[in-house]
């Protein structure tokens, strides 16, 4: 004999997985690292010249799933971005980037507290 859940029943059911369903992922530091590490290596300034990648800090910050992460790298030219195209001098130049990464996505990216890694341009434009 087949048994029916009663409909009291199938409601519960429906309502604990509209609950589930509607909670977020949370992030761990290992997991918001690694987004903030492939950010700044997939960024225009890296990729054009950029090498050395270290992290050197890590900050747990007030929100849940919230994290700043300081990384350091070396440009063999001066300039932020692509600068493909563009005349460049050819100079070992030091960069830190500090990235924030709130509930699994960037949310600010600045390179040498001068460049805005996400728009692409300087700060105080």
């Amino acid at each position: 004999m087949k048994r029916v859940m009663p409909l009291p029943g199938i409601l519960a059911v429906m309502i604990l997985l509209a609950g589930c369903v509607g909670q977020k992922k949370s992030y761990n530091m290992d997991e918001s690292y690694d987004i903030a590490r492939e950010f700044v290596l997939t960024s225009p300034t890296y990729r054009y010249d950029g090498g050395g990648l270290e992290n050197t800090d890590a900050v747990t910050l007030e929100c849940d799933s919230c994290w700043q992460f300081t990384f350091t790298f070396t440009s063999s030219h001066g300039g932020y971005g692509d600068r493909t195209g563009q005349m460049v001098a050819q100079v070992l130049t030091p960069h830190v980037a500090t990235v924030t990464v709130e509930n699994g996505k960037v949310t600010r990216a600045i390179l040498d507290d001068t460049w805005d890694m996400m728009s692409q341009k300087m700060l105080n434009e």
